[in-house]
């Protein structure tokens, strides 16, 4: 009885937490798209990150130690609010842990010992997401047939509460683990190793968005170490979606998948089951923060998806990678569009954008084969 009421002490606390902090706000209407910028310009910090875990999470907090530091003081702390609510969000780390791969903790504790974090909070840096409910991002993969230079392409945009800090500190993190795990290029923030956006070394790349869910007790990893796996392990979308079913999941979201043979498919996933819906022939396969099924087409859910769904079809057969970066520009939600990104991933390149209103800036180009010569023998 006592394991049982302290259990049930625990859930209401995570549901309080939930409760607590405010959802992100509704979308934006499509607005008109900014002018093309050169694409091979690339201006945002990369760090690369090479060896044992230990290793790669003692190089991060070295490189990073700065940012780091504004990040957990300035950003973290004051997103998850008063001493009750971090409180909370700090007994959830310490559950998380439990959770977590041995590699990915390794890393993490590293990291914590570089900087000198409390293990707790490193852990947290790579869990408050699962603590907070929003709707937010967006996604659009196309066919190789949709461009006139027949390149398949994901396009996304990350949305996000900034604060005023987090749109300052985007950051490309470049990692070669030694272990015999897949390399891959996250596009994240300094402190965290998980994955929001990101493509690897074979080119799988991937991109979540956040959807209407309710607060759990942590019984399996934070779902940016899971998405991390996904581009640790897997080379095809039909190998990452193989690996989703048989791993716990701790957390609902939407996960567009991408690989170099241009194979597309969304991931409405729960911690009970996962619904694939796949890109077809002739169309875009689009996401934001509803979980439809396979209901590509019915409007009025949300008015980013009509928007990307309905000038993706118009345009198809003429979207260049500029024409993305525009779409990605109309799905904008304004000054809450802290990241916005092109994949190419069969020639392993990326165009980003990032900062308050990234949708709207200039989007930076930048080849990932030279961080993944190895592999690909150049």
């Amino acid at each position: 009885m006592l394991r049982r009421t302290t259990f049930a002490r625990v859930q209401l606390c995570f549901w309080l937490l939930a409760s607590c902090w405010a959802a992100a706000p509704a979308s934006a209407p499509p607005a008109s798209a900014r002018a093309p910028v050169p694409a091979e310009k690339f201006a945002l910090p990369i760090v690369e990150l090479h060896g044992t875990p230990a290793e790669m999470g003692a190089s991060h907090g070295k490189q990073l130690a700065k940012p780091i530091d504004v990040l957990r003081e300035k950003y973290l702390k004051v997103f998850l609010g008063g001493a009750a609510k971090r409180f909370v969000a700090m007994a959830a780390a310490r559950s998380f842990e439990k959770q977590i791969l041995p590699e990915h903790l390794a890393e993490i504790n590293a990291l914590a010992r570089q900087t000198g974090m409390s293990p707790e909070e490193a852990v947290l840096a790579q869990c408050f997401l699962d603590l907070t409910p929003m709707q937010a991002c967006s996604t659009i993969a196309l066919p190789a047939t949709a461009s006139p230079d027949h390149v398949a392409r994901l396009g996304r945009n990350l949305d996000f509460p900034a604060l005023n800090i987090a749109d300052k500190y985007t950051t490309l993190i470049i990692y070669r683990p030694d272990d015999g795990r897949y390399k891959f290029a996250a596009v994240a923030w300094p402190g965290m190793i998980g994955v929001l956006s990101g493509i690897n070394e074979h080119g799988l790349a991937l991109a979540n968005m956040e959807v209407t869910r309710g607060a759990r007790v942590p019984d399996a990893m934070p779902y940016t170490l899971l998405y991390r796996m996904l581009l640790e392990r897997c080379k095809m979308v039909d190998e990452a979606i193989a690996l989703l079913k048989k791993t716990p999941r701790q957390t609902p979201n939407n996960l567009m998948l991408m690989d170099a043979a241009g194979n597309r498919a969304v991931v409405e996933i729960t911690p009970a089951a996962i619904t694939v819906r796949r890109g077809i022939d002739g169309a875009a396969l689009i996401s934001t923060n509803h979980q439809r099924g396979q209901d590509a087409d019915t409007a009025g859910r949300c008015v980013r998806y009509d928007y990307l769904h309905d000038t993706a079809k118009k345009d198809f057969g003429s979207v260049e990678e500029k024409t993305i970066e525009q779409m990605l520009a109309g799905a904008s939600q304004a000054d809450f569009t802290l990241q916005s990104m092109v994949f190419e991933p069969a020639n392993r390149v990326i165009y980003l954008s990032a900062g308050k209103n990234a949708a709207r800036g200039e989007f930076h180009r930048l080849d990932l084969k030279p961080f993944f010569a190895e592999v690909l023998g150049h």
